[in-house]
């Protein structure tokens, strides 16, 4: 191996670690679920304070009895055509279009049952994904406290879909409502989102609705559908998909396989022990709960033991939604509440919080079982007296029911006689295809306007594949929402580390044009530079609030038709070897946005290098005529090609005088 390919290497292994043809995490993660959820009657994208895509038929779908006839009204009158919900229990129809504004109120009906929305607007809505810097929250931007406190726009509300990696294809994004913009709620929106959308709405004057749907440290490839890449890109994952699919298995109910696997596990007992209302504990042993089990009486216990506990609902809580604490528990436990199965942990030492339905409550004596696995000390429940406690949230004022006490306890299986517990089909950040499986998929075919990305930072060292991949994601996900060719819009990567010493230097500079020849490639795309509101110390700039605001630019000419706006920095279009002066290079550049300009308080153009035949760069000099620069160097009597801000954190300063930074590019590829 060279030095130059060494070096190349080792700066790969520090940025990204070692390529690897698979990532899985192995053992229990804290983002597992842990309570199964039932298919809602309305998906939970359609709620209150929700907004729906204007000036469209907008889909609406969720899930009922086979063969139900769903039927939409808004503000009393049906709209789109009657649903019949499928084998599968899902229904779907359209309504609309509506024009901007509200609230309205939409009723959902079918038959036996009615779910009526209130406050719903139409307006616009922008799903926004990425990575850190779109997850980035308005509470740590720059001026964030000043920010908050004028985030009173009860006409921008978001909805921000948790962390979920999924192995396949979800139906229900992780649980999440929409937030109207409070200076509360607005503390943790999507920075990036928030200021652009506070842009579009002060311009348009209409409802604006932010999807936010991003994670931290993750590659473009886990934000694309497994179909997408088999279908695009065979070649550059096979290796991966197919250890993927390997990985999944079949798409089973992770909560009915913990089932069968206590049943299997201890046949003969735990279907009664989880289901028998009026079981003979009387043979069982009495254990203080919280403790560990090996200071209450089941020393040198290691495997699965049963608990039982009676616990008494009050009057005033029968029929509703009730909360259970059930402190820290050792290793992984598996929960029943009269009967049915609510939840589960593998997680070792976290504390255990589930939701009860209140179709299970009912006044008087509930009973509560518990299956808890542990392989060493200290086991069982772990935590204070004060952490087991029952709740219900909907009467607040009542106070909350005692869970710890005594309890029955009964060894039931040896840790060497028990089977591996079953786990769900869960990657992580790494996991090909996971976000989009878990966090895109579930929000498919909401109505969209269209779709902000910020990432790429996770992919730079693989640039030159990054400009088949980002054209596949937009294709893909435009394929799944099914609302056309919708406005895609890029956000070029701000400058990063230390600043430039030499003329051409590796780094984000090759990932920035991966993005920029997206745009140049792909229709109804846009990019919004930030190469200049970087931090050479920071991977995350706090100027959120310029990111947002050249977003919104892009969209003002591009989507909402502001086409004398200018929303792009000088963009290099060709060059010229002097005919007469063979020793310079003429540039010319359109979106001049009147006309070209050195940085407010400098007084050279920098980051400009040039090179002969060799290809060996060197700084130039660049000087403004008219509306091209000139470059040119002592060292280069022939020069041939030209590279502008080429380098993770350039030293740039050509701007346009609408005040936006010159894109960097390269003539010598």
């Amino acid at each position: 191996m060279t030095p130059r390919r060494t070096e190349l290497f080792a700066l790969l292994v520090v940025c990204v670690g070692p390529v690897v043809a698979f990532a899985q995490p192995t053992g229990p993660q804290p983002w597992w679920p842990t309570q199964p959820r039932a298919l809602p009657f309305v998906h939970p994208l359609f709620s209150d304070g929700c907004i729906i895509q204007r000036d469209i038929a907008a889909p609406v779908w969720g899930w009922s009895k086979p063969g139900d006839r769903v039927s939409v009204s808004v503000d009393g009158k049906a709209s789109g055509e009657v649903a019949v919900a499928a084998a599968d229990g899902r229904w779907s129809t359209k309504i609309g279009p509506f024009q901007a504004g509200g609230p309205h109120t939409i009723a959902i009906d079918c038959g036996t049952r009615k779910e009526t929305l209130k406050d719903v607007l139409f307006g616009d809505v922008w799903l926004c994904s990425g990575q850190s810097n779109m997850n980035w929250p308005v509470r740590l931007a720059n001026n964030a406290e000043e920010e908050l406190k004028t985030a009173k726009h009860p006409h921008i509300r978001s909805f921000t879909v948790g962390f979920y990696p999924s192995l396949v294809p979800m139906q229900l994004p992780p649980a999440a409502k929409w937030e109207a913009c409070t200076p509360e709620n607005a503390r943790n929106f999507t920075a990036v989102g928030y200021f652009f959308a506070r842009e579009i709405h002060a311009t348009q004057k209409v409802p604006i609705g932010i999807i936010h749907a991003s994670v931290g440290a993750t590659a473009a490839e886990a934000w694309v559908s497994g179909g997408a890449l088999q279908r695009h890109m065979p070649f550059d994952f096979k290796d991966r998909l197919a250890e993927l699919e390997k990985a999944a298995g079949p798409n089973t109910d992770y909560f009915a396989e913990l089932e069968k696997w206590t049943a299997t596990a201890d046949p003969g007992n735990a279907k009664k022990y989880t289901s028998d209302a009026d079981l003979n504990t009387s043979e069982w042993i009495d254990v203080a709960v919280p403790k560990p089990w090996g200071d209450a009486g089941l020393k040198d216990v290691h495997g699965l033991v049963w608990f039982r506990h009676t616990v008494n609902v009050p009057e005033k809580w029968e029929g509703k939604d009730i909360s259970l604490s059930l402190s820290i528990i050792n290793d992984s436990d598996v929960v029943w509440f009269n009967g049915t199965l609510i939840g589960a942990t593998q997680t070792p030492g976290t504390g255990r919080t589930y939701s009860v339905d209140g179709k299970l409550v009912r006044a008087g004596n509930n009973f509560l079982t518990v299956a808890v696995v542990n392989k060493a000390d200290p086991a069982g429940f772990c935590s204070n007296a004060a952490n087991m406690v029952m709740r219900c949230p909907s009467l607040a004022a009542e106070p909350a029911v005692k869970l710890a006490g005594t309890w029955k306890a009964k060894p039931a299986v040896k840790l060497a006689d028990l089977a591996p517990m079953p786990t769900p089909r869960v990657g992580h950040y790494k996991t090909i295809t996971s976000f989009y499986n878990g966090m895109i998929a579930p929000l498919a075919p909401f109505a969209i306007k269209g779709a902000l990305w910020y990432q790429g930072e996770a992919n730079w060292p693989f640039w030159l594949q990054y400009r088949r991949l980002l054209p596949t994601l937009i294709e893909d996900w435009r394929e799944r929402f099914g609302v056309g060719d919708f406005p895609f819009l890029v956000v070029s990567l701000a400058g990063y580390n230390a600043v430039q010493t030499k003329p051409t230097e590796p780094g984000w500079a090759e990932i920035r044009e991966s993005q920029w020849r997206t745009v140049r490639r792909v229709p109804n795309t846009g990019l919004a530079m930030t190469i200049d509101i970087g931090d050479a110390k920071d991977i995350h700039p706090r100027n959120k609030q310029e990111a947002g605001r050249r977003l919104s630019l892009v969209a003002r000419n591009l989507v909402y038709g502001e086409k004398e706006l200018v929303c792009s920095g000088p963009e290099f279009t060709e060059m010229m070897i002097e005919p007469k002066q063979t020793d310079r290079i003429r540039l010319y550049f359109k979106h001049l946005g009147g006309g070209l300009m050195i940085r407010a308080g400098d007084k050279t153009l920098t980051g400009f290098a040039v090179a002969g035949a060799d290809k060996n760069f060197v700084w130039a000099e660049a000087v403004i005529d008219g509306d091209t620069v000139v470059v040119s160097s002592p060292d280069v009597p022939a020069p041939k090609y030209v590279r502008y801000g080429w380098a993770s954190n350039p030293l740039v300063n050509l701007y346009n005088k609408a005040g936006l930074p010159a894109i960097p590019f390269r003539t010598d590829e």
